[in-house]
């Protein structure tokens, strides 16, 4: 059976809206979030929208722009190492946290990633105006940072 074009555009907005109704899975996971839970959530949150920024630069799905990569990456700096590590205190751990209780058995390995962090962002910023495939390495170690990180010390 043939179905027309207004059907079609129907059936499609239908699905659209069906799916705009349904949470992301990350949002789900956030639900509930108060306190200290809330605030390292949305930091964590801001860093990988800001990871993703970048990604997008140098995937070339935006255009490479020093500036921007500069700005970014020192608020990157800025809120990792000591001000990330402040919303990490003894104890906060368990549902709604996605945090390991390995982050507090291995405080100095856990701190020295967050340090990390901050100094591969610093580096990015610095090098943005270089050129683009200094900067792409720069980020792609920050990147690596980041994902050590995670598999250490993020649930899954």
């Amino acid at each position: 059976m043939r179905r027309s074009p207004l059907f079609a555009a129907s059936a499609g907005l239908c699905v659209l809206f069906a799916a705009a109704l349904v949470p992301a899975p990350s949002v789900q996971a956030h639900d509930g979030a108060t306190g200290i839970f809330k605030q390292r959530m949305d930091l964590m949150k801001a860093l990988g929208d800001d990871a993703k920024r970048l990604a997008r630069m140098f995937k070339g799905e935006t255009s490479y722009d020093p500036e921007a990569i500069s700005a970014v990456a020192a608020r990157i700096e800025r809120r990792a190492g000591g001000d990330m590590l402040e919303l990490f205190p003894e104890g906060s751990s368990g549902h709604p946290s996605e945090a390991k209780q390995d982050i507090w058995r291995h405080w100095p390995e856990f701190e020295a990633k967050a340090d990390e962090l901050a100094t591969r962002a610093s580096v990015l910023a610095a090098v943005a105006d270089a050129g683009k495939g200094d900067a792409r390495a720069a980020f792609g170690r920050l990147a690596g940072t980041r994902k050590a990180c995670h598999q250490d010390f993020k649930e899954d």
